[in-house]
């Protein structure tokens, strides 16, 4: 072989490796395939469409906002409340949307009241692709020396053990029929700061944990588990926020359609197909206040 084909031959292979180290030939497939929504159906208002959601306690407040956003966002809307003009106040407020809307008079803290709605479900074969557990008591107890324990039982049950057996119920419905699905716990603030209300707070600590294994556990099934935390979360009749002075931010009550479009964002696959165990802490930053805070205010 002659210089002047060494060289040609030396001249090929560089080229070749200067090529693939350029581009390289991946050598491991990617074993997912996610499928992403287009941005013409976030345009369009639709980010929920045609899902079937579940929410608890939405004759009011955070549950009716939850219930009027994923509304928006075209979820067909089954709700449980344990007053039946919130139930058929909230059916008519809801007609105005192009979605199914259904209430249940159902008490989530009763276990046979979480048989016969689930009964219901799986008899008319809805098949729930969101679950929003809201429902929630709080008593403000404050000392240890006034201690009852059949409201701790009842706190409990309302806030741990009645969502934790409907989240069981609609998470089999979700697996039997391959749904990946999103199941929300709204929590507060105070599973982290402290309120001064024992049982409540203790409560909602423990949803926080229970988020997390949740989500751990439900992984393999794709469905996602996510909660909220909201601070105080009110407005008068007219839709105006109340005075709050420990809200560093806006001095304000946390408007309730803010904790629905929170919810909407953690349902929605466009934004949070890869969001699971997280909680979402919408305080108006009432947990970065402390005594030094107080004492040095922002001005």
């Amino acid at each position: 072989m002659n210089l002047k084909t060494k060289l040609k031959n030396i001249k090929t292979r560089f080229k070749a490796a200067s090529k693939a180290f350029l581009n390289p030939v991946p050598t491991l497939k990617p074993t997912v395939f996610v499928k992403t929504l287009e941005p013409s159906v976030v345009l369009d208002n639709q980010l929920l469409a045609g899902k079937n959601a579940l929410i608890t306690g939405a004759g009011r407040n955070i549950g009716r906002s939850i219930a009027i956003e994923m509304a928006k966002q075209g979820a067909n809307i089954f709700f449980t409340d344990i007053d039946i003009e919130l139930c058929s106040h909230l059916e008519k407020e809801l007609s105005i949307y192009p979605v199914k809307v259904r209430g249940f008079v159902s008490d989530i803290s009763k276990s046979e009241d979480i048989d016969s709605l689930y009964s219901i479900l799986s008899q008319e074969n809805i098949a729930i692709d969101i679950l929003v557990n809201n429902v929630g008591i709080q008593f403000e107890t404050i000392a240890i020396n006034n201690l009852n324990l059949g409201e701790w039982q009842k706190t409990f049950q309302t806030n741990i053990f009645g969502p934790m057996y409907l989240t069981k119920l609609i998470s089999q419905i979700m697996m039997s029929h391959s749904i990946e699905g999103s199941i929300i716990f709204m929590t507060s603030v105070h599973q982290k700061e402290v309120i001064r209300w024992l049982s409540y707070s203790s409560s909602k600590a423990a949803l926080g944990m229970i988020i997390k294994e949740l989500a751990v556990d439900l992984a393999p099934h794709k469905i996602r588990v996510n909660g909220i935390a909201p601070a105080w979360v009110a407005e008068d009749e007219q839709g105006y926020s109340l005075f709050h002075n420990y809200h560093l931010l806006h001095h304000s009550s946390i408007n309730p359609c803010y904790i629905g479009r929170a919810a909407v964002y953690l349902t929605s696959d466009y934004f949070s197909k890869f969001t699971t165990g997280t909680i979402l802490k919408i305080d108006a930053g009432v947990s970065l206040y402390n005594y030094r805070v107080a004492q040095d205010p922002p001005q």
